[in-house]
């Protein structure tokens, strides 16, 4: 399908045209500069055409794309088919655990009931991302709030563009859309390429954790859950995500959310009594420490008006992963091993 010279819309780089289409490559020139998208892999969730009957028959381009690769697998030999049934054993529910992401702190949409992460950030916020701690995407030529902070777009114009559905960050539509991004690395040798996630299937559980301005890291708070049932891995041109339309998904208050500490459940492989996040946007959590955080939100969310969901999310987790509630051990996260290690310094004394 012939789409040189017409309009398309990104959720973070906002309105461009193609200028370029070279097999299964578009070349897309933004304010921002000419970016490369898979054709047509980057209309499922990046890119939309402005005219509604070209949108409309890009669509159909990928329903006959998933239609060609069912059938080819379908039309497998039997040795072939009993080749991939014996992979998809071996992919077993372990091997492809739960997700932690590492988000900068919005307070985008905040309020009593929502740390925030719905909207664009305060002018407060803005400048401590970027001013203070020289956040990578907050500072990045890419994102409209350094333009913003230099007064070269008002307020106003900086809300539209999150309002419109489009993206800002990655952080400002995250309980809008629940959908989290795997990203783009953003220095060194790989800098610009995007970043995969190749160990997350449906039903895994997705966590969102951030911590406040001027916090350390062992204060980084869990404020968001949900069950993934939508997920790409990303390729060379295209970033990994994690999303959901299913109804189990909760976000915590602030206060809720200062009480579930991530690192009273996950701990790093080397020093396990450290909280130090380190590199990477991601993490992978087992399902034993997915199970223990959901408890916990469970716990907390007694006597308030998602007290049902946040248990039958906890029972339904358990039932596919097939832990028994009973059993389930209590955390054994960095913070929980720093304790342990200190009370057994002080009764040495």
């Amino acid at each position: 399908m012939e789409i040189v010279n017409h309009e398309v819309i990104h959720k973070a780089f906002g309105k461009g045209t193609i200028i370029e289409q070279d097999n299964a490559i578009l070349t897309v020139r933004f304010s921002c500069g000419e970016k490369r998208f898979q054709y047509p892999e980057a209309f499922r969730t990046f890119l939309r055409l402005s005219e509604d009957a070209l949108n409309m028959a890009v669509q159909e381009e990928i329903n006959q794309f998933d239609r060609t690769k069912l059938d080819a697998m379908t039309a497998q030999s039997p040795m072939s088919q009993a080749i991939t049934k014996q992979k998809a054993v071996k992919r077993s529910r372990d091997e492809r655990p739960n997700i932690a992401f590492k988000c900068n702190y919005c307070d985008g949409g905040a309020s009593d009931k929502s740390v925030g992460f719905n909207g664009v950030c305060s002018d407060a916020i803005i400048y401590n991302n970027i001013e203070v701690e020289h956040r990578t995407w907050c500072c990045s030529e890419d994102c409209s709030c350094p333009r913003y902070l230099n007064g070269e777009i008002t307020r106003k114009e900086l809300d539209k563009m999150c309002e419109d559905g489009g993206l800002v960050c990655y952080e400002s539509q995250m309980l809008r859309d629940w959908k989290a991004m795997a990203g783009f690395v953003q220095n060194g040798d790989r800098k610009g390429q995007p970043m995969h996630l190749n160990q997350v299937q449906p039903n895994s559980l997705c966590i969102l954790t951030t911590r406040d301005p001027n916090s350390t890291e062992d204060e980084r708070y869990i404020f968001a859950a949900f069950l993934v049932d939508d997920t790409y891995g990303g390729d060379d041109l295209t970033e990994g995500f994690v999303t959901t339309r299913s109804e189990f998904r909760l976000q915590l208050s602030p206060e809720e959310a200062h009480k579930m500490l991530f690192w009273n459940y996950h701990a790093n492989g080397k020093q396990p009594e450290t909280a130090a996040w380190n590199s990477g946007l991601h993490r992978y959590m087992t399902d034993e420490q997915a199970a223990q955080i959901l408890r916990d939100i469970a716990a907390l969310k007694q006597d308030t008006r998602d007290t049902d969901l946040a248990q039958r999310f906890f029972e339904k987790f358990c039932t596919l992963t097939r832990i028994d509630t009973n059993t389930l051990r209590m955390p054994q996260g960095a913070l929980k091993q720093e304790n342990s290690n200190t009370t057994k310094v002080v009764s040495l004394r």
